[in-house]
């Protein structure tokens, strides 16, 4: 059987780039990173147009594989496809190809996406940590909304960004307000894991004893926090639910995320209802 599992990542006012994972018999062929032609207007062109490129893969590795099998994460992208199928087919004579919705934590679906974010697949020495879902977590929404448990999450700097290079700022707030925002990480785009880097820089400075003494004078608390993924840090998330943080690991913390919308907004918003 011939695998492509293929994403896509939209960045308005940017280029945007497809991830692909080529498997038959579940051992990997290949794997790219490819920028999406033409100026796509939405998140759903650029699937769209992963998919087209999937069956270009398909066209370079079939061998007269009798089951073909393309994935991809966006259900309106997969449902566009499976009308075509039958149409697709009748390029591969005596194989059968499916388009298949997955969810993007599985694991070669997660890889693709990593692809998708203008880099190959990094390996980093820091270890991960469980990503938790906050959609429906009555314990943490709680916890942020009547505890005051510090967030932390990365923002992107447009006015400081260019180019060459995108910069960050880091967020630390509580429900009630915005405790610190003062602290920017320039990261140059492209290169292995650049994300995973700029994450390995934050962890350092949040390690150095002055950069703590600072953050903890304007009432910043480290221990049991939350690591926030947003789109602008989606790239730390790994496979299998898995993601590198920006807090080091030896401060007790938990990384959360939502699944569609990732915005900080939306965390806060939810956390509302449990004052």
């Amino acid at each position: 059987m011939l695998e492509v599992y293929c994403d896509s990542s939209y960045n308005e006012g940017e280029d945007s780039y497809i991830g692909c994972v080529v498997l038959r018999d579940g051992m990997q062929l290949h794997q790219s990173t490819t920028k999406v032609p033409n100026h796509p207007q939405n998140n759903l062109e650029c699937e769209l147009a992963a998919l087209n490129f999937a069956i270009s893969l398909v066209r370079t590795f079939s061998v007269g594989d009798t089951e073909i099998v393309v994935y991809n994460d966006s259900t309106e992208a997969v449902k566009a496809f499976q009308g075509r199928a039958q149409q697709v087919e009748k390029e591969f004579p005596g194989s059968r190809i499916n388009f298949e919705y997955i969810p993007r934590e599985k694991m070669n679906q997660a890889t693709a996406d990593s692809l998708s974010k203008k880099f190959p697949v990094f390996l980093s020495s820091t270890s991960t940590s469980e990503v938790e879902s906050f959609s429906r977590r009555k314990d943490v929404l709680s916890d942020i909304a009547r505890d005051g448990s510090n967030v932390f999450y990365l923002e992107k700097v447009p006015e400081m960004s260019t180019n060459k290079k995108t910069c960050y700022r880091l967020i630390v707030r509580t429900m009630e307000k915005i405790l610190s925002d003062d602290l920017f990480y320039p990261v140059k785009k492209g290169g292995p894991g650049t994300q995973i880097k700029a994450a390995e820089q934050l962890r350092k400075d949040l390690s150095n004893p002055e950069i703590l003494s600072s953050l903890k004078a304007k009432g910043v608390r480290l221990e049991n926090s939350y690591f926030l993924l947003t789109d602008e840090t989606w790239g730390l998330r790994g496979t299998d639910s898995q993601a590198y943080s920006i807090l080091p690991s030896s401060i007790p913390h938990r990384i959360i995320c939502d699944e569609v919308d990732r915005s900080p907004q939306n965390l806060f918003r939810r956390a509302e209802r449990f004052r």
